[in-house]
């Protein structure tokens, strides 16, 4: 039977292993402290690598790659990443969920003063043998439940239920070695990164001169729009539009991001609209559905329904 502070000393071993996975975190999206909008999870996946002391690769799909090295000073994260398992003060919406997080967790403030609430259990975990244990930590409004693999010295799941929080890796495999090829851009990734480009300017070149489907309604009126498709999908009418208010009247939504998409097809939640401090309203008319992500506040129920129903129809 381990202990949480035996399982706590296998996290602070190092240097840890290269691993290859996946990573997979839902947050629940922000509201206004009353329930509005009515929640909705944030669920983003991402293919990664990783070679210590600190090299990373993430494939988070649709074109959108991310490559960090190792500090040259020695240190072991790029500028800016996370330093492991952290909770910041407006949790669970101001996290910036990564593999990082679960990996390099050794100096981890919320894992230094967590308490075992009861004794570590033996589970599987996507087919790997792993301690769970569910912890009290000062951070958190509520308890934290994680995974650790043992083996490996690292964390593969982090979960406040309560709060609809969770984070875990998987499809994990541990090679000898990384080639330095696997941290280096190269023409496959640069005609990717091209061909989304493209894609992209096409769209807005085709919604250049066309009348885009906006809002004949707007809270504080349409005097500071500036709106521009950025992305969308001719074949099946997908089109994405940010709405830039800037200048906007106080009190009201400072930036907005318009999708329209076929109603049956998964949510379209590009960059920023797959930020869990955006507030996301969703709705479907006859023809499409509907997402709108707005920042600085949401709009209340009766803005929505005069946006709604001033929306062009068909």
């Amino acid at each position: 039977m381990a202990s949480w502070t035996e399982l706590r000393e296998l996290l602070h071993r190092t240097p840890k292993p290269a691993v290859e996975g996946r990573h997979v975190s839902v947050q629940p999206r922000r509201d206004n402290g009353q329930g509005w909008p009515p929640a909705s999870p944030v669920r983003l996946s991402a293919r990664f690598a990783y070679r210590p002391p600190g090299d990373w690769f993430l494939d988070h799909g649709n074109g959108d790659i991310t490559i960090e090295a190792a500090d040259p000073a020695g240190g072991t994260h790029a500028e800016g990443s996370p330093t492991g398992l952290d909770f910041g003060p407006q949790f669970p919406w101001d996290l910036a969920p990564s593999p990082e997080r679960l990996i390099s967790c050794a100096d981890s403030p919320a894992l230094a003063e967590a308490t075992a609430l009861a004794e570590p259990t033996n589970v599987r975990h996507h087919g790997r043998d792993a301690w769970a244990v569910t912890l009290r930590t000062p951070s958190l409004p509520y308890p934290l439940h994680v995974v650790v693999d043992p083996s490996a010295g690292i964390l593969l799941s982090a979960e406040v239920e309560e709060a609809g929080y969770r984070e875990e890796l998987s499809e994990l495999a541990f090679p000898a070695q990384l080639p330095d090829s696997r941290f280096e851009w190269n023409d496959a990734l640069e005609a990717a990164e091209k061909a989304h480009q493209i894609r992209r300017d096409q769209i807005v070149a085709s919604h250049g001169e066309r009348t885009l489907p906006l809002p004949a309604f707007w809270p504080g009126g349409l005097d500071h729009f500036e709106p521009k498709a950025f992305d969308g999908d001719p074949a099946t009418g997908l089109l994405a539009m940010d709405l830039y208010n800037d200048n906007a009247p106080a009190d009201t939504p400072t930036m907005a991001v318009l999708i329209r998409q076929r109603p049956d097809t998964p949510f379209f939640e590009p960059g920023w609209v797959a930020d869990p401090e955006a507030f996301v309203h969703h709705w479907k008319d006859s023809t499409w559905q509907w997402t709108l992500a707005l920042w600085g506040r949401p709009l209340t129920p009766e803005e929505l329904e005069r946006v709604i129903n001033s929306m062009p129809k068909g």
